[in-house]
């Protein structure tokens, strides 16, 4: 059965988000065969505080086993946090109905980890919610992500180290 959730509109962290999902489609994998289900690749986005209308593009490997997430993340250099063209971090955090937590640890960088909340859709495809750096007075923004290839088994998902997509 498919289902169409119109749950992004309703969310209030959802206002002003530009270039955010419509709805949300139930395809037969999701939170309702497991959290497991959700490891894979997924697109995501993060604006630097209420005023960004642009935000930086960003790709996150997934794996989720028994509700613990882990992966890696690989961004546009756009901060001079390190040399790089490109920033890669890992990820560590869990994920449950309610709610969709993690931590945000920059490779190379000397800098504390990025700590991010959220929620998951009701067929478990987006992630919205907001981050912080020096949580929770420092720096924070919004952030969003969508699944864009779920993984079976999760043993295709970069967990140690992200790849370049270009």
């Amino acid at each position: 059965m498919v289902a169409v959730i119109h749950w992004i509109t309703e969310n209030p962290l959802a206002q002003d988000l530009p270039n955010r999902p419509k709805v949300c489609h139930k395809v037969g994998m999701g939170i309702e065969n497991g959290f497991d289900a959700l490891s894979g690749y997924w697109s995501g986005q993060y604006w630097l505080g209420e005023q960004d209308r642009e935000g930086v593009r960003f790709s996150a490997w997934l794996t989720i086993e028994h509700g613990r997430l882990q992966g890696s993340t690989l961004e546009p250099s756009l901060f001079d946090i390190c040399e790089n063209k490109e920033n890669e971090a890992a990820l560590r955090g869990h994920i449950s109905p309610d709610e969709v937590v993690f931590l945000k640890t920059y490779k190379g960088v000397d800098h504390e980890p990025g700590y991010y909340e959220g929620e998951l859709s009701d067929c478990g495809q987006h992630i919205l919610g907001r981050w912080y750096f020096g949580w929770p007075d420092e720096v924070s923004g919004r952030f969003e992500m969508t699944l864009k290839s779920a993984s079976q088994t999760g043993q295709n998902v970069h967990t140690t180290s992200a790849q370049s997509i270009k």
